[in-house]
């Protein structure tokens, strides 16, 4: 349901701030969204290309991003956007920029960092990178950005709300970045906006650590009951980041759209059932839809190894009205 493809974006975002004024504002003419209200901090910039909403733009709010640079379906924003964007935003402690590790994303928010340095403003880079089948542990950096940036994000937002200064707000954000794992299962392909669809998929399977965009995954099965699917997404997740009895996690289910609250619920179930026969810390564990890939089937599993020090601004309130995140208890 789109009108013009050349004005989708424009009117995506134009909805979305009619939904929320008092919080968000539009940046028309970059295609971007900001705050409304402006804090004296470190600033965070993210960005991205539309299609897999709410990210990237509603990531943007209170103890989250402060501005978001928004590119075309599956395509990196503009260096001009971000740059304009980075301008807009509070930047006289300096601007990080939190995006996902895509090469597109990388080559333009690095050199928007140069042009920015050149104008005066300091800009530090972190690229999520979560996704554990695209690249080896030992090649952690080389990995995708995926659903993690969620949790990565919300550290983020915590920690330059907290006043930390430019280093020292990145060195925690990296610190999340690295202590993030992200596993998929893809069970039907999702479409375009034109109708056609994202990739093909065989009816009655399921792949493993598929791409968002239909790149190869590392295992396709026949499809199976709910708690094998979690066991076995689990076993990849636990033996990737070495995590075990006597750590403490945060955990997000996070749905690819297509796929029902319902069933959500019976992973999210098993999910809590085997960390704890394993005797790991569920500090936190939620069901969300935070980053959707154009109403794909499946969800992904994404971990937050926590510590005395990012557990705090893991459980510092966030809302925006797509990421409404509290901490345990609330």
């Amino acid at each position: 349901m789109i009108n013009k493809p050349e004005n989708m974006i424009r009117e995506m975002i134009d909805g979305y701030v009619a939904a929320c004024p008092q919080i968000i504002q539009a940046m028309p003419e970059y295609n971007g969204v900001t705050v409304r209200q402006k804090k004296e901090k470190v600033s965070i910039v993210t960005g991205g290309g539309s299609g897999l909403e709410p990210w990237v733009i509603g990531y943007v709010g209170e103890g989250l991003a402060d501005g978001a640079a928004i590119g075309n379906l599956y395509t990196a924003p503009p260096s001009r956007t971000i740059l304009n964007l980075t301008k807009a935003v509070y930047h006289e402690q300096g601007v990080i920029y939190v995006c996902t590790n895509h090469a597109g994303d990388v080559l333009n928010f690095e050199l928007v960092g140069e042009l920015a340095e050149m104008d005066g403003i300091r800009t530090r880079c972190v690229f999520v990178a979560d996704d554990i089948t695209s690249a080896p542990r030992e090649q952690q950096s080389e990995r995708r950005g995926v659903a993690g940036v969620a949790l990565v994000m919300k550290v983020a937002g915590a920690a330059c709300g907290a006043g930390l200064q430019l280093d020292d707000a990145v060195r925690v954000i990296q610190k999340a970045n690295q202590n993030t794992f992200t596993f998929s299962v893809t069970t039907s392909p999702g479409y375009f906006p034109n109708g056609n669809k994202m990739f093909e998929m065989p009816d009655g399977f399921i792949e493993y650590g598929m791409g968002f965009n239909g790149e190869p995954g590392v295992l396709r099965t026949e499809l199976k009951p709910a708690d094998e699917i979690a066991d076995t997404m689990l076993k990849y997740l636990l033996d990737d980041s070495g995590i075990s009895g006597g750590d403490e996690i945060a955990v997000m289910v996070n749905g690819f759209g297509f796929t029902s609250f319902l069933e959500l619920c019976i992973v999210n179930r098993r999910i809590s059932e085997s960390l704890r026969e394993k005797n790991i810390i569920l500090h936190d564990l939620f069901i969300d839809n935070l980053f959707c890939p154009q109403g794909t089937g499946g969800f992904s599993i994404s971990i937050l190894k926590l510590d005395e020090e990012l557990k705090p601004y893991y459980d510092a309130p966030a809302y925006s009205p797509f990421f409404k995140k509290r901490g345990p208890g609330y």
